[in-house]
């Protein structure tokens, strides 16, 4: 009998588990009975967003997996790392991106929710703890990467994963219109 996997979608900045990227998911993982996909609403500080994570792990008895995208793939990728779990992040933030996330200090309205929030100087901060040197295993990730995502720079990313699993595609965009096509490959990467 196949082991039950626990896929955990980690949606980005200012985003939701209502994201397109978790829709597109969901949709193609409902014919897949060996798989059970969760997509939480992540909270907008990172300390607790990884609180949330952890428990959801924790509280799983199936194999897990985590998919992230931007913000959601730093997540991923700190989470896995340090549970020794697979991730699949797709135009992720990685350590070198940090820096430039200190603008992101301010007011700011939820694109799915319209929830008003501050991201404080404080969840930048904390955001700064989840920054990697190197991954321990390497192998234990597989980065899909846009060359033309207009938000963060794809050679920093390319750089952080040169020893993990990649798929580098020029063109594309932050959102990763195309997503829906790579599922196969993130559902082999899986298993």
């Amino acid at each position: 009998m196949e082991e039950q996997l626990k896929i955990i979608y980690l949606h980005g900045f200012n985003s939701s588990a209502e994201s397109k990227k978790s829709k597109i998911l969901d949709s193609y993982l409902e014919k897949e009975k060996l798989i059970n996909l969760e997509s939480p609403n992540l909270n907008n500080s990172p300390k607790k967003a990884i609180s949330q994570i952890e428990k959801i792990i924790r509280e799983s008895s199936s194999r897990v997996c985590l998919v992230g995208s931007s913000l959601g793939g730093l997540y991923a990728t700190f989470v896995a790392d340090k549970y020794n779990l697979k991730s699949v992040t797709i135009n992720p933030v990685v350590t070198n991106h940090i820096s430039g996330m200190r603008d992101l200090v301010g007011s700011h309205k939820n694109f799915h929710s319209d929830e008003e929030y501050e991201f404080t100087l404080k969840d930048y901060f904390d955001l700064q703890k989840l920054g990697l040197e190197k991954l321990k295993k390497p192998l234990n990730h597989f980065c899909l990467i846009k060359m033309s995502d207009e938000v963060l720079d794809h050679n920093i990313t390319f750089a952080f994963f040169s020893k993990s699993y990649v798929l580098s595609e020029k063109g594309g965009n932050h959102s990763y219109d195309d997503f829906f096509e790579k599922i196969p490959f993130i559902l082999d990467y899986m298993y």
